[in-house]
């Protein structure tokens, strides 16, 4: 274990498996399955680049203006990306989450999301994280301290990777028939329409080539009513996969369109959410996490072995 810009590094290995950890937003720097990269790694003695596998919560996505009003009272977020003028994935990407345990295939983090401007409430969050011969599964679960209902939302801010060094070479399959449209520069959260017809349409695995993509999508296929699969390879069929449970009923997908040529496009974002972006302002699928309630979501991350 070691310290760096991310808080300390921690490694896990077992069943082919090796994944790094940062405390700093809880954040999966890297996942390999037998050497091969599942998720686009970043040098953790440098910055974490857009997000790159950190926890989202208490709201994933954003705030429209970073206003909302909860319980008839309004409350106004700091504005965290100013170019759109949002709040922005949550209080926690950049919290150094304190180690509360481990093993050589298992981690633990925790910290509590304190009262400030914007949301005066009290939640505990841990975050577990276990190698399973299937591969990394997360498990969040987050508890009211306070004697308020507060609201709540889960994220998770990973991008899968196939061999190669572009999503326009990738395949992806995703069990979503409907999409969240978005208006303008600022995103901002629009209708929610079917895929059918359009080129967002995924359920039947197709080459993204160099359709740009950066939606929230819904009415998910949950197999044998348990799981939702996103699965990303290249033409051969190897790749990587996550799959997550009901507790995210969406799922925002993004291409990574960078300027910078070293993420522009080098790997897909899939991030299973308990509700959609504008959540807090709209109210939809918010989660009320009433006074020493809890609530939990898991996902995972596994490979992908083609033929």
């Amino acid at each position: 274990m070691r310290s760096t810009a991310n808080g300390q590094i921690v490694t896990l290995t077992a069943h082919g498996f090796r994944a790094e950890l940062a405390t700093v937003g809880a954040t999966l720097v890297s996942l390999e399955y037998q050497g091969r990269p599942l998720v686009r790694a970043f040098d953790p003695q440098q910055p974490r680049p857009v997000y790159s596998g950190a926890i989202l919560a208490p709201w994933p996505n954003r705030v429209t203006d970073g206003s909302y009003t909860w319980d008839s009272v309004p409350q106004q977020l700091p504005i965290t990306e100013p170019e759109r003028g949002h709040a922005l994935h949550g209080l926690v990407v950049d919290t150094d989450f304190t180690l509360a345990g481990r093993t050589e295939d298992s981690a633990q983090l925790r910290t509590t999301i304190t009262p400030s401007p914007g949301y005066p409430f009290e939640v505990e969050l841990v975050i577990s994280y276990q190698l399973e011969a299937g591969g990394l599964c997360t498990t969040a679960t987050a508890t009211n301290l306070g004697t308020e209902a507060a609201p709540f939302g889960w994220g998770s801010h990973a991008y899968l990777v196939a061999p190669g060094d572009k999503v326009d070479n990738w395949i992806l399959g995703l069990p979503a028939a409907q999409v969240q449209l978005t208006e303008g520069q600022r995103l901002l959260p629009k209708d929610v329409v079917a895929v059918a017809g359009t080129e967002l349409d995924f359920r039947e695995p197709k080459k993204l080539g160099t359709t740009f993509i950066d939606h929230a999508y819904t009415a998910l296929d949950f197999e044998g009513g348990k799981l939702a699969r996103a699965i990303l390879t290249d033409e051969q069929g190897t790749g990587s996969q996550m799959t997550w449970d009901h507790a995210c009923g969406w799922v925002q997908v993004h291409t990574a369109d960078q300027e910078d040529p070293s993420l522009d496009r080098t790997g897909l974002a899939i991030e299973p959410m308990t509700c959609p972006p504008g959540a807090f302002n709209s109210g939809e699928d918010v989660i009320r996490l009433e006074p020493a309630g809890t609530h939990q979501a898991s996902w995972l991350i596994g490979p992908v072995q083609g033929s």
